[in-house]
């Protein structure tokens, strides 16, 4: 069974972590960052909150190792046609949104309600997102996107479709995606592709 060195006591084992993390970021997705203290995860992981504060000393600590598994560092192929990273993109937000913050930890970001928590993720989701406008300012230097092409609104209105399909219907409805993509691609685009 895999396990970690603290350098004291017993050793740390890899499926405790897990549990903890599981169980802080299922409460997340489901309830926001207000539902996530360390009597909530040792009732849901079932792992003594003493074990938990070993691990993690403030419920900060535990937040924090929480948004560094909802955030991997996913990368865009830059050789894709425009279409094709405006789906991946699309893609990504819904992962983002939907399987990874979840609808409780999304409605705290945008109603604000924990400050602190919606600076992390907004921190987090700049980071992921840099990646993404530095190769549309690659496309519009050359010319596969227009010139007046703003990649911080591309990706705002991305943003804003997919949570209005989800404020509207649940979830995107069948083919949402391509009749989306339909729109935007060739409003960006600046060369067939």
């Amino acid at each position: 069974m895999p396990h970690s060195s603290t350098g004291r006591g017993r050793p740390r084992l890899e499926s405790t972590d897990d549990r903890i993390l599981q169980a802080a970021l299922e409460l997340l997705r489901a309830k926001g960052p207000a539902a996530v203290n360390v009597d909530a995860v040792a009732a849901r992981s079932g792992v003594a909150r003493t074990t938990i504060y070993r691990r993690y000393r403030s419920r900060d600590e535990l937040m924090a190792a929480v948004l560094e598994r909802l955030f991997d560092p996913a990368v865009l192929p830059p050789d894709l046609p425009v279409g094709e990273k405006l789906r991946w993109v699309l893609d990504r937000i819904s992962d983002i949104l939907e399987n990874r913050l979840g609808p409780g930890a999304t409605a705290a970001v945008v109603a604000d309600t924990d400050p602190e928590f919606t600076a992390a993720v907004r921190a987090r989701l700049a980071g992921r997102l840099s990646g993404l406008t530095d190769l549309m300012n690659a496309d519009i230097k050359t010319g596969r996107l227009h010139a007046t092409v703003d990649p911080d609104t591309v990706l705002g209105v991305l943003i804003g479709a997919y949570l209005a399909e989800v404020l509207r219907f649940g979830s995107p409805r069948p083919g949402w995606t391509d009749r989306v993509l339909g729109f935007v691609t060739p409003a960006v685009t600046a060369e067939t592709d």
